[in-house]
């Protein structure tokens, strides 16, 4: 129990000590004793939950969601065997990236806990005290879906721990699915009635709308399509998000709260704050990024995703590309290459100034088409997908069967929301992860495929021998 309990200290300290475990000096130091005051510590703090979660999406996210699927393929031969372990979808409890997502994730849930419980005896404005504390109940939510989407369950806490003792006495068994989205659907039906109803100008901050579209996501995950429905309807009829008319302006410089967007996460230059998707998707070549600079090569587009576009897909462009011409000497060469968020003229690509959009209005209408059309309403759902289509310069479907139209909202969210980490879970959603990804694996002539234990992640080795009442996944 003494190494359990040193964990989970690590992942809270971070945000609040207790006097029990550390004594802060001068006073003047932020400690348990001097924060947790004011509207400004809480809001504070609040930033603090987003720039965690900002950590999962700079790099972990894509990991996860892009690189096992059929969607992206690791372009270089430098490559770690951690990251070959995803691009081959051969995973092991020692991968150091799933770790990384284990521990971030359980870390913005760490420090959700403490703004929660800190809230109840804060002597601030109550109209502050709620939009804070449906923030905050929003992101543990959003933590905790991508927790279980990935590793099948969850430890579930919702309480701050103070004292040695508090960590022994509590159950950090990882709890069923059902029991975690339970929990999920708790916090956001609350948020719901604590976020105003107004939009929220600034889309790095939970809104109503965002607490709206999540819950509607996880109804979707769950396949309870009328609940889907119902919700997913109120983020339209609230008419608060349109799509945005030039589709390439969501992923450049300047993207900042777009009337498409509806939650974002913020990434400044030269403030350590920047992201790292110029290196990620791009290829190990000169030419595309500023001077002279070269990507990495680690998240590149696959020929299959290439060709999924239709050809007069205006979406293509902006989102990927395949060749590069040298700005040294002219010459132009053949390479996959993402541009979705890339910052082509950041003087570090490590340090990218585009903003990553989480939660955005055509993923809505889209998942609206899905769960009308699993309800057999094919006939509803075509006016929906006809809307994302039209942006892309793309003709309306008409008539088509249930079976017809979701093969089309498969293809269309796989080419309207590429690189924008939802392609695996997708699959995996719909059943066919599997099937889709083993036949992109033989299509290429690879002895490469996906077991059905391979559907969720494997529970970090670290994790199981700090706390052996922690099981491995079956399979792994």
């Amino acid at each position: 129990m003494k190494n359990k309990a040193i964990i989970i200290l690590f992942l809270i300290v971070a945000l609040t000590s207790c006097k029990d475990f550390l004594d802060l000096q001068p006073e003047a130091q932020i400690n348990d004793q001097n924060f947790f005051k004011t509207e400004n510590d809480f809001e504070k703090a609040m930033i603090g939950v987003y720039g965690t979660f900002r950590d999962v999406y700079n790099t972990d996210i894509f990991y996860i969601a892009e690189l096992v699927s059929d969607n992206a393929e690791i372009s270089i031969s430098s490559s770690s065997i951690t990251e070959v372990e995803f691009d081959e979808m051969n995973l092991t409890p020692a991968n150091t990236i799933v770790q990384s997502v284990w521990d971030r994730l359980l870390y913005t849930v760490s420090r959700c806990n403490v703004i929660i419980n800190r809230l109840e005896g804060a002597d601030i404005n109550e109209a502050t005290r709620n939009k804070i504390l449906g923030e905050a109940k929003f992101m543990r939510a959003y933590a905790n879906f991508i927790m279980v989407q990935a590793f099948g369950s969850a430890p579930i806490s919702q309480v701050e721990f103070r004292s040695p003792e508090q960590i022994k006495a509590t159950d950090l068994t990882l709890k069923p699915k059902e029991e975690v989205y339970g929990k999920i659907i708790e916090d956001l039906v609350s948020a719901e009635t604590l976020l105003p109803a107004e939009v929220n100008p600034n889309k790095g901050h939970a809104s109503r709308g965002s607490v709206k579209t999540l819950l509607g996501k996880v109804y979707l995950t769950q396949q309870r399509h009328d609940l889907a429905a119902s919700k997913l309807k109120e983020v339209i009829d609230a008419r608060q998000y349109t799509l945005a008319e030039n589709y390439r302006s969501m992923f450049v410089k300047g993207n900042e709260n777009l009337p498409e967007s509806i939650f974002e996460l913020k990434f400044i230059s030269g403030a350590n704050l920047g992201n790292s998707y110029s290196v990620q998707f791009t290829p190990a070549s000169t030419g595309l990024l500023a001077n002279n600079q070269q990507g990495s090569g680690r998240i590149t587009p696959t020929l299959s995703l290439m060709n999924a576009y239709e050809a007069d897909d205006s979406r293509r462009e902006a989102s990927v590309g395949d060749s590069i011409t040298s700005n040294l000497t002219g010459a132009t060469e053949y390479s996959r290459h993402g541009l979705k968020f890339v910052d082509l003229t950041a003087v570090n690509p490590r340090d990218g100034a585009v903003n990553f959009l989480v939660l955005r209005y055509a993923d809505v209408l889209l998942m609206y088409a899905e769960a009308l059309n699993e309800q057999g309403s094919p006939e509803s759902a075509q006016q929906y997908v006809n809307e994302v289509r039209r942006r892309a310069g793309l003709q309306s479907l008409e008539g088509l069967s249930q079976p017809e139209m979701r093969e089309v909202i498969m293809q269309e969210r796989r080419v309207e929301l590429a690189y924008e980490a939802h392609r695996w879970f997708d699959l995996v959603r719909t059943g066919r992860a599997q099937e889709v990804v083993n036949a992109y694996y033989a299509g290429k002539g690879l002895n490469f495929s996906i077991a059905p234990h391979e559907l969720i992640l494997p529970i970090p080795r670290r994790e199981i021998e700090i706390n052996p009442a922690i099981k491995q996944n079956t399979g792994y």
